[in-house]
This record gives C-alpha cells, sequence and structure tokens, in this order.
C-alpha cells in the first residue's frame, strides 16, 4: 500500500548500506525525496546546505557521534523532527538523545509500520510548527505595519481602557499635548481636556460602558484640547471603542485645527467685508450660477427690486423678471460663460417707475481648472446720465440751429470731470487757431487777460455754489493787433435731480 503524501525531504543518516537502501526504498516508495548520508561529516553538510522535513539518524558512525548531527540539525531549524534509529540502546543514550531535542527513539531491528506512523507524525508536527512560525510572522509583521502606521500617522492617536485611562499613544499625541509616554500612559483622558468637559466625559464612559455604545462613537466632534502647560487650543475628534478578551478600549484620532480655525475666521471677516463693500454701495451687485440661478446679491439689489434675498437666491431671472428683460439678461450671462471673459453691456431693468437704463459689467467666476462656475455682475443706473445726455444733444442743436447765421458761439463745461468744450466760433474771439479739443479751467483762465483773471476764477466757483439756473462771465482778451476784446460767457446750469450741479452750456459773444 502506497501512502499519498506531499512531497516530502527526509534526510537518512546511515552507514550500513544495506539498511542505508532498504529505508530508501521504502520512503521512496511512500513518496518522499529521501537523501543519504553515512558520516557525520557528510550529515553535517548536507544539514547546513539543505531544509529537510524530517532526519532519520543513526547514532553509530564511522567518523562521530550522531548526537553532533542532532545537535547541529537543531541549531540551524530547532523545529526539524530527528527520529533517532539505533542499535544502542542504553538508558543514558535514550534520556541523552531525547534531551537534545530528538522526535522519537527507534532501536533496531525496528519496525516498517511503526516507522513510517512516527515520520508521518514528525513531519505533520513540522508542518504545524512551520504554519505557527509563519502565522506569528504574519502577526508580528502586521503589528509593526500597524505599529509604525500609527507613529507615522500626523493626527494624534490615543488608546485609553474602559477606566478612561490612556494605554497607548503615538509619537504624535505626545508632541501634541507635551507630555512624555512616561507622563502620560496610565493616566486618565481627562489629562488632555479642559476642565468644563470632564464632567460629560465620565458620563460618557458610564452610558457607553451600560449600553455598549455611546452616542458620540463615530462622530467627528469639534472641542478644545489641553497641552501640558495649559494653553487651550481647538481639535477635530473622532472616536471609537472595540472589545476584547481583557474589556472595552476606546481609541481617538485627534487633529489639532488650529490653522483651519484661524483660516474659517479669516474668510469670515473676509465675507462680511465683502458684504459690507457690496451692501454699501450704490451699484446693484449679484452673482449666479451658470445654469442662471442666484448665489447672492447685494442690499442695493433687494431694495431696487423690492424682493428680499430669500426670494431671490435659487431662482431665476425667467422667475423674478418679465420674460423680455430676463431672456436679455440670460443671453448677456452665456456669452460671458462662453466666451469665459469680462463683457461690458447696456441693459434695461424695470423699475416701479418705469425701466431704468443700466451699464452692467459681467465677468466669470471660475474654479481652479479655469473653468467657470458662476457669473458676478456689477450695474450702474445710467438713467439720469442719458435723460441729461439727451438734454445735451437736444439744446446743442437748437443752439447749433440758432446761432448758424450770427456771431456767436457755444461752450459746455463739464463740472465732473472739469473738462471746457467750445466751438470754433469761440476760438476766433480768443486768437486760437480753430480746433475742436476740450480745454481745462486753468488753459482759459491763461487766454484771459491777466488783470481780469482773478475775478473770473472767483465767478466760476460762485456759479457752481450759487443756486442759480444761470451765470455769466466777463473779462477781456488781447488780440494780436494789441487791441482788446470783450467776450462775454452766458449759460445754464444743469443739475441733477438731487440739485448736484454737472454742466454748464451756453453761448459766447463777442462786445
Amino acid at each position: 500500500m502506497v501512502t499519498e503524501t506531499r512531497q516530502y525531504s527526509v534526510l537518512v543518516v546511515e552507514d550500513n548500506q544495506d539498511l542505508a537502501m532498504g529505508l530508501q526504498d521504502l520512503l521512496q516508495h511512500d513518496g518522499y525525496a529521501v537523501t543519504v548520508a553515512g558520516t557525520v561529516a557528510d550529515a553535517t553538510e548536507l544539514v547546513r546546505a539543505h531544509r529537510f522535513n524530517a532526519v532519520i539518524l543513526d547514532l553509530g558512525l564511522p567518523d562521530g557521534d550522531g548526537l553532533v548531527v542532532l545537535k547541529e540539525a537543531h541549531h540551524l531549524d530547532p523545529s526539524l523532527p530527528v527520529v533517532i534509529v539505533t542499535a544502542h540502546i542504553s538508558v543514558d543514550r535514550t534520556v541523552g538523545s531525547l534531551k537534545e531535542g530528538a522526535f522519537a527513539y527507534l532501536t533496531k531491528p525496528y519496525e516498517r509500520e511503526e516507522l513510517r506512523h512516527i515520520l508521518r507524525r514528525a513531519i505533520g508536527v513540522k508542518e504545524l510548527a512551520v504554519k505557527a512560525e509563519r502565522t506569528e510572522y504574519l502577526l508580528n509583521e502586521s503589528e509593526e505595519r500597524f505599529r509604525s502606521l500609527v507613529e507615522s500617522a500626523s493626527d494624534a492617536i490615543v488608546v485609553a481602557d474602559h477606566r478612561g485611562l490612556i494605554v497607548s499613544w503615538n509619537r504624535s499625541a505626545s508632541t501634541l499635548f507635551g507630555y512624555a509616554d512616561e507622563e502620560a500612559i496610565g493616566q486618565p483622558l481627562t489629562l488632555l481636556m479642559p476642565a468644563r468637559y470632564r464632567h460629560a466625559h465620565e458620563q460618557g464612559l458610564a452610558r457607553t460602558g451600560s449600553a455598549g455604545k455611546g452616542c458620540k462613537i463615530g462622530s467627528v466632534l469639534e472641542m478644545h484640547g489641553l497641552k501640558q502647560e495649559g494653553i487651550e487650543f481647538p481639535i477635530e475628534l473622532t472616536l471609537a471603542t472595540w472589545n476584547s478578551a481583557t474589556g472595552r478600549f476606546y481609541s481617538g484620532i485627534i487633529r489639532d485645527i488650529t490653522a483651519r480655525k484661524k483660516t474659517e475666521d479669516a474668510l469670515r471677516r473676509s465675507e462680511k467685508l465683502l458684504r459690507d463693500i457690496a451692501d454699501n454701495t450704490t451699484a446693484v451687485i449679484y452673482v449666479k450660477y451658470t445654469d442662471g440661478r442666484y448665489l447672492f446679491v447685494n442690499h442695493q439689489f433687494e431694495q431696487i427690486f423690492n424682493l428680499t434675498a430669500d426670494r431671490i437666491i435659487g431662482r431665476t431671472d425667467h422667475e423674478i423678471f418679465p420674460s423680455e428683460a430676463a431672456d436679455a439678461f440670460r443671453a448677456n450671462d452665456i456669452i460671458v460663460i462662453e466666451q469665459n471673459r469680462t463683457v461690458e453691456y447696456e441693459e434695461v431693468a424695470p423699475h416701479t417707475d418705469g425701466p431704468h437704463t443700466y451699464i452692467s459689467i459681467k465677468f466669470p467666476l471660475c474654479d481652479h481648472t479655469g473653468r467657470p462656475y458662476a457669473t458676478c455682475g456689477i450695474s450702474t443706473d445710467i438713467t439720469e446720465r442719458k435723460r441729461i445726455e439727451q438734454i445735451l444733444r437736444t439744446h446743442e442743436e437748437q443752439l447749433r440751429l440758432a446761432l448758424t447765421s450770427i456771431e456767436m458761439g457755444t461752450w459746455n463745461w463739464d463740472l465732473q470731470t472739469g473738462r471746457i468744450y467750445w466751438s470754433t466760433q469761440v476760438d476766433r474771439f480768443l486768437g486760437l487757431s480753430n480746433r475742436e479739443l476740450p480745454h481745462t479751467q486753468d488753459e482759459w483762465l491763461v487766454l484771459v487777460y491777466p488783470e481780469d483773471r482773478d475775478s473770473l476764477e472767483r465767478s466760476m466757483r460762485q456759479a457752481i455754489d450759487r443756486s442759480d439756473a444761470t451765470v455769466t462771465f466777463e473779462h477781456r482778451v488781447i488780440k494780436q493787433n494789441g487791441d482788446f476784446q470783450w467776450c462775454i460767457w452766458s449759460g445754464e446750469i444743469i443739475r441733477d435731480r438731487d440739485g448736484k450741479a454737472l454742466h454748464i452750456l451756453g453761448t459766447v459773444r463777442a462786445a
């Protein structure tokens, strides 16, 4: 009968060639890979050079005691089973070989089945030993990897027992809280927390112990830690718990969020600053997602359109404005998004007193990839300016028609920019070549006869400050032939609805 077995390797150490061949035939028939050595020297060399699953060893060898091979084999591999098969039957030899680590002892002549049984058992024990070694190695390796991972973690990791006493922590925890290992291990967790948290912590331990799980287990908590020097700092804490044969344990992963809190505070201050700026301007400011939904509006937007933010945010222009205006707003927004650039538009928005004209600067807001996720608009109401421009154009046309046949020029002083525009007839009065360029107040005064400059400049200032509707300036200029020429400037002050002077528009004639 052939015993099925894996290809295990067996070293037979026997100087009797007949016995050695008999063992070799028997074991090979059972499926073993057999190597034979006849001396201590050969056996020792083979044990050193190869890994065997078992050794069958005769003690009486021609060049020495077989126990030398036993000792060397166990030195190299303590789990290698060695079965002694020898004619020496003294108690000292039997006990001595077993003390040296022999797996079993058989005397010659031996029973073949007994040898087979002992060999199978010896190899089985070897297999178990190898598996145990492998398991222990893997466990140790896993533990080492875990320990290495824990020690290399940037977050603090603290483990406590069911009493709330610290049983271990990593290097980051020691650095974070400022305690050496021996100062923290064995101490209560309350060592690491401000006094105001300690009562709740102790109640939580009691609840977890009785119910099996606390309400905070698995949650991410924001609270404060306490450094050794008594300084509090904000932390983010994640708790976990588990049971083992020795009781319940708790672990906490702790992250110092001081920098994050400072950043959040800075962002809140920046947001408040931007909100204050946006809410204290007369411009209408708004932000819309690329799908047209409002993300932000300022106070001016709410006031002008008589809507609160909660009725605007999350809605589109088509839910707020008439369709014609909403279509125009949306079309302009789409161009900004598609072209990914700033565009200026003139847009018309409905007001309670009728449509108003706005100059809208619209630009994309982009994510880190440069792709637009929203549009921002800053719109300024130019309805009044448009009205005044129309008045000016009408006045200029009327004046042009009225002055075509007489020796009279026109002038327009823009009080917002300080620029003065006059017609070519005025250039002739002032002795200048024809040119259609704006002038400044200082350039005008240079052309005036020196003795008249102070009074003209004083009259200019008074004209702006007075509430009168009309002004008149008179001054002299010196012509190229040396004669004096009087110039009389008459004008009407154009004001906005609040009474602020914007332009002086009128005529100039020579006297």
